[in-house]
């Protein structure tokens, strides 16, 4: 490793004029000992927001490049454009609407140094509504490692805008031959090694901005959650694994029919879980069941934990 490492950081955005300076800025504002490439990929905004990364990397040339494309890629290929100008030994990603709290690089660094079998590591995150507003934590998970097996059993809790990996990783979007979501990373980069959380929340994600695609695309988000699950090469995990990663996604879509009341979307989805579980329908919904009960649990209990001011501790993701 070179004495002084680079970071390269991919900011995606579109029409975020409202949160692009904070993002941008709470990177440059980051004390660690490397050196950074800030790479902001606007895809063709609109709002006022290609003035403002103009205004910063006019401030910083030396640092932040400004990739105006038009027209529009998307959010994902503008994503895999900025990843495969990345030229750091680690690569970061964040989304405008979100940013970065102190302390949070040299944390990730430091660790992806001292611990080489590591792929990735994240940060857990505050959540924050859409005027900023504090909402409560990403998910209730402290300092933790995490194998690929781990990984498909439990689904995706991990927060996308806090990873840092190493370059290897930049084969799960220049890899990938369709638009995917941060789930199928997560997985990629668990084949490469273990990944890793720092359980301090180091970054702030905003929870159903403007530009959310869970928010606002649920149905596209659990076709790619789904393929996710199976992109995972069957040698690398058991049937065990794999079974208990249909038995969670299933769970997750129970959970969303109740919310919607829309009986349809079991209707949908039971047949290909039960087609694709290495098990037979009893044992697959017995996992089913029991993932539910489990995560019922957890919620139950989750409503009863408060924080040091005394409020209920709203956590988006349990595991």
């Amino acid at each position: 490793m070179k004495e002084r490492s680079l970071i390269s950081v991919c900011i995606v955005t579109l029409n975020q004029r409202r949160y692009v300076r904070q993002c941008v800025e709470s990177v440059l504002e980051q004390s660690v000992d490397a050196d950074l490439e800030i790479l902001v990929g606007d895809d063709c905004s609109s709002d006022g927001t290609s003035e403002i990364v103009a205004e910063l990397a006019a401030a910083h040339p030396d640092v932040i490049s400004h990739f105006r494309h038009n027209p529009r890629l998307g959010a994902f290929e503008n994503m895999k454009g900025l990843i495969g100008r990345a030229s750091g030994d680690f690569i970061a990603r964040v989304d405008a609407d979100d940013y970065w709290l102190p302390g949070k690089l040299e944390r990730q660094l430091d660790y992806l140094v001292e611990n080489p079998d590591c792929s990735a590591v994240y940060t857990n995150a505050l959540t924050i509504d859409d005027a900023g507003n504090a909402i409560g934590r990403f998910n209730d998970i402290g300092d933790q490692q995490f194998d690929l097996a781990e990984m498909l059993r439990r689904g995706n809790f991990l927060n996308n805008s806090s990873v840092l990996f190493r370059p290897q990783g930049k084969l799960a979007w220049l890899g990938a031959e369709k638009r995917q979501i941060d789930y199928w990373a997560h997985l990629f980069h668990a084949r490469n090694g273990f990944l890793a959380q720092i359980g301090e929340p180091l970054t702030a994600y905003r929870v159903s901005s403007a530009g959310s695609m869970v928010a606002h695309a649920n149905e596209h988000v659990r076709k790619m959650y789904w393929e996710a699950i199976m992109s995972v090469p069957r040698e690398l995990i058991s049937d065990d694994d794999l079974a208990h990663g249909i038995a969670d996604f299933m769970r997750r879509a129970f959970y969303r029919a109740l919310l919607t009341r829309n009986a349809t979307l079991l209707k949908e989805w039971i047949p290909r879980a039960l087609a694709a579980s290495p098990f037979g329908a009893i044992r697959t919904g017995a996992l089913v069941l029991g993932s539910i009960i489990r995560m019922a649990y957890k919620e139950l209990i989750g409503r009863m934990q408060k924080d040091a001011q005394g409020r209920r501790l709203r956590v988006l993701y349990r595991r």
